[in-house]
């Protein structure tokens, strides 16, 4: 038997990038096509589990392939330290020389060279020898002072033409504000790329050929009942891949039917509420947590806000600040005029399941 296709841990390249072509394909073209190419920087974003992540691997992998030096960073303090260790360069003192004396007269000075100019000058010495790209995840979490002296760096070694490449990703609104600051005017002239909920079709297509590779038999029914469980959500996408072909491994079965998709789904969607749901709602406020639960109270997937409003007996105005933020986070979206749903799938189910406990931890927070 062979391995599990499916790749649903955080940060792991999937066996296919379903609906990211368009991506991967500008970023090929503006390496070959030279320094100035618009490929070379671009901003990629998307509500959590979207495939960032992956993307931002694959992009990794199509530069390595080039030979050039590829450095991949997170958003938290400290990461422009990491890519100047990375580049093997030193954060502190990049240069010192001491110049002699004759007869206690100095002939010269000490010359140090520290901060953003060695962070510059380590990008220039790699971008002239084989190429950098510079990858930066989860930029919702950037530090204001950090993220500006990396583009500042970035921009300079842009513009003497040599090769290097910028890629970051975040959630959308977060990225939006990010790039919108005075001091990144760059930014905004980054290739902007939002990644979406991929289509059930595509999914379908994806889940039938990627088991019939590993080995395992589908029928064409049983891949779009994956594919609806998944919802067009690329880290549920590999959740329900994965633990639907484990539990048909362990059942001894050469292929994929109902019973293995109907087990490993209830798998699946307790580990999306593990790795995804919970962690997320660990950010929130308790007056958004609380607007967020009266919202669950609807079955239909989508809430007026009025309605949202009469369940927690306050007018919708007044929470129309709650409820702005809780957009920009990307909990939840704002499907037509005074109406609003979850961005993220099973959350509601999630919070009607959970209500009792999750009114309690908010009450005594």
């Amino acid at each position: 038997m062979q391995r599990n296709p499916f790749k649903p841990t955080a940060g792991k390249t999937p066996p296919e990038l379903i609906d990211r072509e368009d991506v991967l394909l500008e970023f090929d073209e503006g390496l070959e096509n030279g320094p100035g190419a618009p490929g070379r920087l671009m901003r990629i974003s998307g509500v959590r589990g979207m495939g960032k992540t992956a993307v931002l691997n694959e992009l990794g992998s199509i530069a390595s392939q080039r030979g050039w030096k590829v450095i991949d960073e997170t958003a938290s303090t400290g990461f422009n330290e990491r890519i100047l260790s990375r580049l093997n360069y030193s954060p502190a003192i990049q240069q010192a020389s001491i110049h002699p004396q004759i007869l206690g007269v100095s002939l010269g000075g000490v010359d140090f060279k520290t901060g953003e100019v060695s962070l510059q000058e380590a990008m220039e010495r790699e971008a002239r020898k084989d190429g950098l790209l510079i990858t930066l995840d989860e930029l919702q979490d950037v530090d204001g002072e950090e993220v500006k002296a990396l583009v500042v760096s970035v921009q300079h070694v842009i513009r003497q033409d040599l090769d290097i490449a910028f890629v970051f990703a975040g959630l959308p609104s977060m990225v939006d504000g990010v790039i919108n600051s005075k001091s990144l005017t760059i930014l905004r002239r980054a290739v902007p790329f939002e990644l979406g909920a991929l289509s059930s079709a595509e999914v379908s297509d994806s889940y039938e050929m990627t088991i019939a590779e590993s080995g395992m038999g589908i029928k064409r029914s049983i891949a779009e009942q994956m594919a609806e469980i998944a919802a067009g959500y690329p880290f549920m996408v590999q959740l329900v891949g994965y633990y639907t072909w484990q539990r048909a491994a362990r059942m001894g079965s050469d292929s994929i039917e109902a019973e293995h998709v109907e087990l490993g789904a209830r798998t699946a969607r307790l580990r999306f509420a593990e790795t995804v749901i919970e962690p997320a709602l660990h950010r929130v406020s308790p007056e958004q947590a609380r607007y967020l639960l009266a919202m669950s109270e609807g079955t239909s997937g989508v809430s007026s806000t009025s309605e949202v409003a009469s369940r927690l007996g306050k007018g919708a105005p007044q929470l129309s600040a709650v409820r702005q933020r809780l957009i920009d986070a990307e909990f939840i979206d704002a499907s037509a005029w005074g109406k609003v749903r979850f961005a993220i799938p099973y959350m509601g189910e999630y919070l009607r399941e959970n209500r009792e406990r999750l009114l309690l931890e908010i009450s005594g927070s």
